[in-house]
């Protein structure tokens, strides 16, 4: 071969592995990522038995997708909104990324006032900035078109991060600094113009248009997200898109046309559960949508979906009767507790992966392979969604060299849903988030195989509790195995270290409110 064509053909080669790869060989992500959706909030059965719950909501759509794709029963998020979101972005913990608590104003905390220990110190409470690494701006450097639709809740009101476009994403429609919108109705301009909490604005921006319509946020999101959608199409780029629903986060208001499917139905004298279940058939109504969309457009054997929620479901305050005739911390059972909790019920959530049109002869679902109709038993949690999308992407080259991932990529658990990886997953909350009740406080917890741990810092008590035989968390095993609670809480207390643990502070000493292991501690 000749100087000539070996340089040139070297030159080719580096040419190519510097470019991100052909749309072809990049799948679309679509990512529906809903707010506050319990894990019972479907009618998508997740347990051994249909739940009353599964029986009264109304999610063909949902369930639709489940049979394309696998469904992980043990999924997980962190207890609140903000947290999970910056956990998404960077494939970290809340541990450590220490935006540990949800954000609003710059430089302020939000964190309830009650109990003998108060915030962190230095927690990052202006949420994700532009310095961050960011899921977005990986994926857009390997040549994705990036999307966000929705619920940002990313940065702090006045802060460059509270701007989707200043984290990696081409395109913004509707996210800001704000964890809910003022209105979910056209009517009242989706909260613009009324008056929101501590006076900032709450109203959700870009979806003039429909004002003084009688529509709902999310339908309006919903024709808006096609709308981008077909542009990414057209483009020839592959897209992702962060389908950030604010549903289903309070103001609980009906979505106007579907809250017919419940009225008179369950309740008596109340229409908050009604105004409730509209707003998940929204949801489930949305992704019905956008699903046929990608259909029409030929690019649904090309997109890869999933299906989860940032935090529990909602269940310590607003609610009222469940579909089981219960009260306020029941709205997640067999769970216990919700949304703020250390229980099960604040941090376990629905979690399908799919592709929108399953087709195993193509070459990329060939190389991408997902099971059909399968479920998993494999713990997942909200931050390895970072790690996957950036394998799913080929995008691994673009990270920063050594960058701390504390997410798992969950790919080989989508082609063998039978296959088990034991890990633990940390639950870090050193806050107050808001009522009181059962876990609502600082908590630290882990989960190790069927094995749950879980430390309060306000009482300094211990509690271990074997999921598989007691998944309502309703006996505390620490006193009957001592030697296993040591060793839990030893492994807890290590990895909260790897991950520079900020430690919250006692009120009266203004000192760190430091974990006491078992021996040193009660344990009921």
């Amino acid at each position: 071969m000749n100087q000539y064509v070996l340089t040139f053909a070297t030159g080719l080669l580096c040419s190519l592995l510097a470019k991100p790869l052909h749309a072809t060989e990049q799948p679309n992500i679509l990512l529906f990522l809903v707010d506050d959706l319990g894990w019972q909030d479907t009618s998508l059965v997740l347990t051994d038995k249909p739940t009353a719950a599964n029986q009264h909501f109304r999610t063909p759509n949902i369930e639709a997708l489940a049979r394309q794709g696998v469904t992980f029963t043990q999924a997980y998020s962190h207890a609140v909104c903000s947290p999970s979101r910056v956990s998404l972005m960077t494939g970290q913990n809340p541990t450590r990324h220490h935006v540990s608590n949800w954000t609003k104003l710059p430089d302020s905390d939000h964190s309830g006032t009650w109990g003998p220990n108060a915030a962190p110190r230095n927690w990052r409470k202006d949420g994700l900035q532009p310095k961050d690494v960011s899921l977005a701006k990986i994926l857009q450097q390997a040549g994705y078109h990036t999307i966000h639709v929705g619920k940002a809740h990313f940065g702090a009101y006045g802060t460059a991060g509270a701007e989707p476009k200043n984290l990696g994403f081409d395109v913004n429609i509707g996210g800001h600094a704000a964890g809910a919108p003022a209105s979910y109705w056209g009517e009242k301009n989706f909260g613009n113009g009324m008056q929101g909490a501590e006076g900032l604005p709450q109203g959700v921006p870009h979806l003039e248009n429909y004002h003084q319509k009688k529509v709902h946020l999310t339908d309006a999101l919903t024709e808006q997200a096609k709308q981008a959608i077909s542009k990414a199409s057209k483009a020839g780029k592959p897209f992702f898109l962060n389908m950030a629903y604010y549903a289903v986060h309070t103001p609980i208001e009906a979505h106007q046309r579907l809250v017919k499917h419940y009225q008179n139905r369950t309740y008596s004298g109340t229409n908050v559960e009604e105004n409730y279940a509209s707003l998940v058939e929204g949801v489930d109504d949305s992704v019905g949508k956008l699903l046929k969309h990608l259909q029409s457009l030929g690019i649904a054997e090309q997109t890869l979906v999933v299906f989860t929620s940032d935090n529990g479901g909602l269940s310590g305050h607003s609610r009222q009767t469940t579909a089981r005739g219960t009260e306020l911390n029941s709205h997640n059972f067999p769970l216990y507790a919700g949304k703020g909790s250390a229980y099960e019920g604040g941090t376990r959530v629905p979690y399908v992966v799919a592709w929108a049109k399953p087709n195993a002869q193509i070459p990329l679902q060939r190389t991408l392979p997902v099971a059909v109709n399968q479920s998993s038993a494999q713990q997942v949690i909200i931050e390895d969604l970072f790690p996957t999308f950036v394998a799913v992407a080929n995008a691994s080259a673009y990270l920063p060299a050594n960058y701390p991932l504390d997410g798992l990529d969950t790919r080989p658990f989508w082609q063998q849903p039978n296959k088990y990886q034991q890990r633990a997953l940390v639950f870090h909350y050193p806050h107050v988030w808001g009522p009181h009740g059962p876990g609502y406080e600082p908590h630290s917890a882990m989960r190790l195989g069927d094995w749950k741990v879980m430390y309060f810092y306000n009482s300094r008590t211990w509690r271990l509790y074997n999921l598989a035989t007691d998944l309502s968390e309703q006996y505390n095993l620490a006193a009957r195995y001592p030697l296993k609670l040591q060793q839990l809480a030893a492994k807890l207390q290590q990895e909260l270290a790897t991950m520079q643990v900020q430690w919250p502070v006692n009120r009266l000493t203004n000192k760190d409110e430091i974990m006491q292991l078992p021996i040193d501690s009660k344990s009921s």
